[in-house]
């Protein structure tokens, strides 16, 4: 299933830039080891950059998460996840996006929240007072969680924060337009894996030559 016309999608909330670095690191790769080095020892490191780009394009590039008209779509590395809005019934995101029906949970790798704001969630806020002593003071709250965004920019708890109003948004248009729940199907990349185990075989039969 491809996006639809109207369809929301969000891209990966990080890694993306150093994901194009890698793609580009490997094909440098690539290109150094089949057009400069012409050796069984160029040919053997051509593939291990392949190999690296192709992982590098399904784990930091690939994920996407597309929210339809009737279903939501949580792209990962391999696989696919096609999750009907009807059944949705909650929506958490932390490191990954997941998604709960009243049977089961899905994962979607593709928005999360950082680490180090995972982190800090459990922190105490912390306080203080602003004054001179025997003048009297202002007190202050200071959340562990705060964090300065530069206007205009959203961060990856915020976009985070969107994506869960979004898709319970659509669940509730989902069921009041077509309450009938249709079960969740999944697709696998093939092309990807076709191509990584391709890669594999012959980087193997480069190296027993």
């Amino acid at each position: 299933m491809t996006e639809g016309e109207g369809d929301r999608t969000f891209r990966p909330t990080s890694g993306t830039f150093l994901g194009w670095v890698g793609i580009g690191l490997a094909g440098a790769g690539v290109a150094d080891g089949l057009i400069d080095d012409r050796t069984l020892g160029g040919l053997r490191f051509a593939l291990g950059a392949a190999i690296f780009g192709l992982l590098v394009w399904c784990f930091m590039l690939r994920p996407r998460l597309v929210i339809g008209s009737v279903d939501l779509q949580l792209r990962n590395p391999f696989l696919t996840w096609f999750v009907p809005l009807a059944s949705v019934r909650k929506v958490a995101v932390r490191a990954v996006t997941r998604v709960h029906t009243d049977d089961r949970r899905f994962d979607g790798v593709a928005v999360g929240r950082p680490a180090r704001s995972l982190t800090r969630a459990g922190r105490p806020a912390r306080r203080g007072s602003i004054g001179l002593p025997g003048l009297g003071s202002s007190r202050y709250t200071e959340d562990a969680d705060a964090s300065r965004v530069p206007k205009g920019q959203l961060d990856a708890n915020m976009t985070a924060d969107f994506v869960v109003e979004q898709i319970l948004f659509a669940a509730d248009r989902a069921r009041e337009a077509n309450p009938d729940q249709r079960p969740p199907r999944r697709t696998w990349a093939w092309i990807e894996l076709g191509a990584l185990a391709v890669l594999v075989v012959a980087l193997a039969v480069s190296l027993l030559v």
